[in-house]
């Protein structure tokens, strides 16, 4: 419709002009008489064009603000909602952390070898979906209203006014913006201000350090197969010693029987510092994943202390949205 409305015009533009040339130059009355007649119809169309247009526009608004906007203010209600329980949960979560008073020492459990090192993985892999999704989930809500903010833009008369600065900048308030717009300018403003970047940081790393645990374990467990490979070693020579020498053997004095024999080979006593020296590396390497294990705690400490935070943050902003029920930004 609109598109007829402005070819009308644009016929009716050139009829007026042939109708001023013609009059100009004292045309036949006849001549005249046909282009003027021709002009009053397009004239005609031209209103009733604008005239349906205007009813449409009329009844757009009447469904924007009547429907669209009770639907936005329920979806914005409900997200206020969901902001708060958030919150309260992560707060929650933070203290339960902060309230235990020891960790779990990975290479004291019984989970060993490669299940260990599969936990761990799989550990680190879920954190870097967690700091994936969550920033998706931010910038998907970012998206809609920007989208919707946007559309709704298209809707407004925005007329430039000139001010002794010159020519003012766009303002909704100038622009009699209606309810729907302001809500929707109001909850833009609020989810651009929000930054989920600490968050994200904070997931990331403890995904870091879950994947230096995962480096310090696959370590142990190479020191741990090398010690026992030594320990194993050692016993079946010693075993052998003493039975080449007729001598009762026995886990339980073979090591401290076998330093007071001068008879004892040297590579068996080379092969018992090898072992000491292995076990040694070995338990180093224990202390080592425990300490790359304890550092998970103040890592999630880090995570949800930024996650309340940051959904603090974004209430805040939720609790500013103009309510159109309640005439001001006031709470929800």
């Amino acid at each position: 419709m609109m598109v007829d409305e402005e070819k009308h015009r644009v016929v009716y533009d050139k009829e007026c002009k042939k109708l001023k040339d013609l009059t100009k130059k004292g045309a036949e009355s006849s001549k005249i008489e046909v282009v003027s007649i021709s002009v009053g119809r397009l004239l005609l169309r031209i209103n009733v064009s604008v005239t349906s247009i205007d009813a449409i526009s009329r009844r757009i608004d009447k469904l924007r603000e009547e429907n669209l906007l009770p639907q936005l203010s329920e979806l914005i209600q409900g997200l206020i909602r969901m902001w708060t329980f958030m919150a309260e949960c992560h707060k929650k979560q933070l203290q339960k952390i902060m309230e235990a008073k020891s960790h779990v020492q990975v290479a004291s459990c019984k989970i060993t070898g490669d299940s260990g090192l599969r936990a761990t993985t799989k550990l680190e892999m879920e954190c870097l979906n967690w700091e994936k999704c969550f920033g998706d989930w931010i910038n998907a809500q970012k998206s809609f209203v920007k989208f919707l903010n946007g559309w709704l833009i298209k809707f407004i008369s925005q007329e430039n006014e000139e001010t002794c600065n010159g020519i003012a900048h766009f303002s909704k308030g100038r622009v009699g913006a209606p309810e729907t717009f302001t809500v929707c300018k109001n909850w833009y403003q609020a989810v651009q201000k929000m930054s989920e970047s600490q968050v994200s940081a904070a997931i990331h790393d403890v995904a870091s350090s879950l994947h230096q645990l995962w480096e310090k374990q696959s370590e142990e467990q190479q020191q741990r197969v090398q010690a026992d490979y030594l320990s194993r070693d050692y016993e079946r020579r010693v075993r052998s010693f003493y039975e080449e020498r007729g001598i009762n053997y026995s886990n339980g004095t073979a090591a401290s029987g076998l330093a007071g024999l001068d008879e004892l080979e040297k590579n068996i006593g080379f092969m018992k510092k090898r072992l000491e020296k292995q076990r040694i590396i070995h338990v180093q390497a224990v202390k080592e994943v425990n300490a790359a294990s304890s550092s998970l705690r103040s890592g999630m400490m880090s995570i949800f202390e930024a996650l309340e935070s940051f959904f603090l943050e974004g209430l805040k902003g939720y609790q500013q949205i103009r309510n159109p029920n309640k005439g001001g930004k006031v709470e929800w």
